[in-house]
């Protein structure tokens, strides 16, 4: 819900009010998969709160009857300032990725970026403090608990790792979340199988013949991979699945550069002054800029060229050290929008003739940047990217309720086994933090099952899975909660 100039300002005040009295300041991170029914689910624990985040700032009344917005559903970074249990507090979230969420627990000593807000929109978030070089874009912080769509078992931070020893930490279950393969605008398939997504990541590139079988018209046209960083839940469930290690390396592609952003104005249909609610072919866009409908993220345009990511030239992120890729499913989704120049099509085989990118995201980030869904007529068709089938299966809830279609994963809430600790904010009592992860863990149960997301509850859920690409077994997940 979004207020008036005046209402906000008279919701600040309440809020500042009660900041002048108290300030427990609660910090999480978690997945991009957690990152919808997370916040929706605060929207609803937290009352008199305003949030701002990198979509711009948003407020609500909380409770029951809270509407989502896109403002905070949409938005990997941003600050919550509300009322819990009669207290002011500020929740700070980081949905970087899910392996992150597990090391930011189990190390109690890792520090986490967070954007620099209060959350009530005095301080603009100008960068994703990930990405941040200056002091005064970012904070830090060490985390009370987090959020990860993997099992600490999956991950590398289980023991001692790279010389750090980590914790073993409580695994929560909250939800199951889908993930998929989708391919760019124009990709000539809809569907992609196990060993054919495993030769992709593990070469970066193949024929699109491969998949269609037509080596006499496909053999000189190109799917390119796109993929996540080592802190990403999708990239280990995505990898795993297709028999691939998340920890290792990955065939994955960078834009570079990224379209030229030609903004609203570039859109390629516009408003018919003659005609309202009717669109006409707009006379100055340019198709290899990006273009914005409403508060679309950037979509389209044409890659004048990319490289194999960072050239190739391992990185570490959250201490794991490999080949890498984008840091959120929303950039991702942002690229499947591309259209491939011939410099990028080209970079595998001077005799190509086409190509196309394909990459693995949630159905919550491809839904409106990839698919278009909900933009009506003035998204073109051509703009579209495609959602690819998994082994000749659709990716929908009843078909991961059956157990015929098996990439997903689960949503759950990270905590140290003993808890999550007090601390001595200014009118923090014993067991706030704990009590408000509760509610969250009971309210995230709620959501999950409208925010893209399968409930654990669902009686049509009829498998489980003990391990990230583990065998879907018949039966429910003993979750020990």
């Amino acid at each position: 819900m979004k207020l008036s100039q005046s209402a906000f300002l008279g919701l600040v005040a309440i809020v500042s009010t009660g900041a002048a009295n108290a300030q427990i300041t609660i910090r999480f991170a978690a997945s991009n998969g957690d990152r919808n029914a997370t916040q929706v689910a605060i929207s609803k624990v937290l009352t008199n709160w305003s949030y701002q985040g990198l979509g711009g700032v948003a407020t609500g009344l909380g409770g029951s009857g809270q509407a989502p917005s896109d403002t905070f559903r949409t938005s990997n970074f941003g600050t919550w300032n509300g009322t819990y249990d009669g207290k002011n507090v500020i929740i700070k979230t980081n949905f970087a990725g899910a392996l992150a969420g597990i090391a930011a627990v189990a190390n109690p000593d890792s520090v986490v970026r967070f954007d620099p807000s209060n959350g009530l929109g005095g301080t603009q978030i100008t960068v994703n403090p990930l990405e941040a070089t200056l002091p005064g874009d970012f904070s830090t912080g060490k985390v009370d608990f987090g959020l990860s769509t993997n099992f600490q078992s999956t991950s590398p931070f289980s023991g001692t790792y790279e010389n750090i020893p980590y914790n073993t930490v409580k695994e929560i279950p909250v939800g199951i979340s889908q993930l998929g393969f989708y391919g760019s605008p124009g990709i000539p398939i809809d569907s992609i199988t196990t060993q054919q997504a495993r030769l992709l990541y593990d070469t970066g590139a193949i024929p699109l013949a491969l998949i269609t079988g037509n080596w006499a018209a496909d053999a000189k046209k190109y799917i390119y991979a796109l993929g996540r960083n080592t802190d990403a839940g999708q990239r280990f469930s995505a990898q795993n699945e297709i028999g691939r290690d998340g920890l290792g390396s990955q065939g994955a592609w960078e834009p570079t550069p990224a379209p030229s952003a030609g903004g609203a104005a570039n859109a390629p249909l516009v408003a018919d002054p003659a005609n309202p609610g009717q669109f006409i072919t707009n006379g100055a866009y340019d198709p290899t800029k990006s273009f914005v409908i409403g508060s679309s993220s950037p979509l389209g345009g044409i890659v004048s060229d990319h490289r194999v990511w960072n050239g190739g030239v391992p990185q570490t992120i959250s201490g794991i050290r490999s080949t890498q890729g984008y840091n959120s499913g929303a950039n991702i989704a942002i690229a499947l929008t591309y259209k491939l120049g011939e410099a990028a099509y080209k970079k595998v085989d001077p005799a190509a003739t086409a190509g196309w990118y394909v990459g693995y995201i949630t159905p919550g980030d491809a839904n409106v940047t990839v698919l278009g869904n909900g933009q009506g007529v003035q998204r073109p068709a051509d703009s579209k990217g495609v959602a690819l089938k998994f082994n000749g299966v659709e990716n929908t809830a009843a078909n991961v309720k059956s157990g015929r279609y098996t990439l997903w994963l689960y949503n759950r809430i990270i905590t140290p086994l003993d808890g999550v600790a007090d601390k001595e904010d200014p009118g923090e009592t014993e067991g706030f933090r704990q009590n408000f992860v509760n509610s969250l863990r009971d309210q995230i149960k709620l959501e999950v099952s409208t925010q893209q997301g399968i409930s654990l509850t669902d009686p049509d859920l009829k498998v489980f899975r003990t391990e990230d690409g583990g065998p879907v077994i018949p039966g429910t997940l003993p979750t020990g909660d």
